[in-house]
């Protein structure tokens, strides 16, 4: 009896030390899961970054004016005046902008500038631009000043920017140009000198306009400086530019689903300074028009297809 006396004994009291020790653990279990609901909550502050970002949210920036076109080496007739509102409409002063305008063009592209400016008092600013060197057809922008240069700061920025037009003429309407441009037809011979540039030119004041007095077929294809040396033994620098290329058919007009005539032509141009023959402009344009018949369609295309490349040429060379 003694024996089973001392086994129950044990076997108790290892029950008590298992249930003291599960009773402790969910015990300390149960506090710390307190602790940890009554720790305070510490909210991560927002990056610089995403500061700046949020403070652009209902910002508005819009021109309030800005001139017209002007040429080569002659002033703008204004300036570029923009305003910069809150979400509320309010203007806001000494609010920091970037204004990013053309500075230079180099081989035909473009180069850009940027200042950092403030809005005066009454959250406006008139930006007057330098007597422009060069021919352009772009725009001038102003958006608030990134506080970094990270991307998401400088996307984040830009998708705020207000534009306005910077146009400035090339000096060719003054100067002239004579002009070796070739219509081709549908089965890919030259047929005429193209009336059609030639035409658009004369509606932009252009009087020092006209056929090269080069201009026969065989000489479609050959080298500009052929062409340039050919047409100088002749009028010399009488005229500013020649400008050569040819206007064809993309592929045979055709009929469309809707009952009208679909005419595409493909244009190469280029345009030669006639004091050094240099060549300083060369481009492709592609074009379509739709018309009720075949020559509605293909003198619409024509039409269209002259007053992109002549709006190219005043505002490119």
């Amino acid at each position: 009896m003694k024996v089973l006396r001392v086994l129950i004994t044990s076997t108790l009291l290892t029950f008590i030390l298992i249930s003291c020790g599960s009773t402790n653990l969910e015990t300390e279990t149960k506090t710390e899961t307190i602790q940890q609901a009554q720790a305070p909550i510490v909210q991560k502050e927002d990056s610089p970054a995403d500061k700046f970002i949020k403070s652009l949210e209902g910002i508005s920036l819009s021109f309030v004016s800005s001139p017209k076109a002007t040429n080569v080496n002659k002033a703008f007739s204004s300036d570029f005046k923009f305003i910069v509102k809150d979400a509320n409409g309010n203007p806001l002063a000494d609010y920091p902008v970037t204004i990013s305008f053309p500075s230079e063009k180099t081989d035909g592209e473009i180069i850009y500038n940027e200042i950092d400016i403030k809005t005066d008092a009454n959250g406006t600013y008139s930006y007057k631009a330098e007597v422009p060197s060069f021919s352009a057809d772009t725009t001038l922008a102003v958006y608030p000043t990134p506080i970094d240069n990270s991307d998401k700061v400088i996307d984040a920025a830009v998708s705020y920017c207000a534009e306005a037009d910077w146009k400035v003429k090339s000096d060719i309407i003054s100067k002239g140009a004579v002009l070796f441009i070739w219509d081709f037809n549908e089965k890919g011979r030259p047929i005429n000198n193209s009336y059609e540039i030639l035409s658009e030119f004369r509606t932009r004041g252009m009087s020092l306009v006209g056929n090269a007095p080069i201009n026969e077929t065989s000489y479609i294809g050959k080298s500009i400086n052929t062409l340039y040396k050919e047409n100088y033994e002749i009028i010399e620098a009488a005229y500013g530019y020649l400008i050569i290329g040819t206007v064809k058919f993309a592929k045979p007009v055709e009929p469309t689903d809707d009952n009208q005539y679909k005419c595409s032509l493909v244009a190469d141009i280029q345009a030669v300074n006639m004091k050094n023959g240099k060549l300083i402009y060369s481009s492709t344009f592609n074009h379509d028009a739709t018309g009720k018949n075949w020559n509605a369609c293909v003198s619409k295309a024509k039409e269209e297809l002259s007053t992109q490349i002549v709006d190219a040429l005043v505002y490119g060379l």
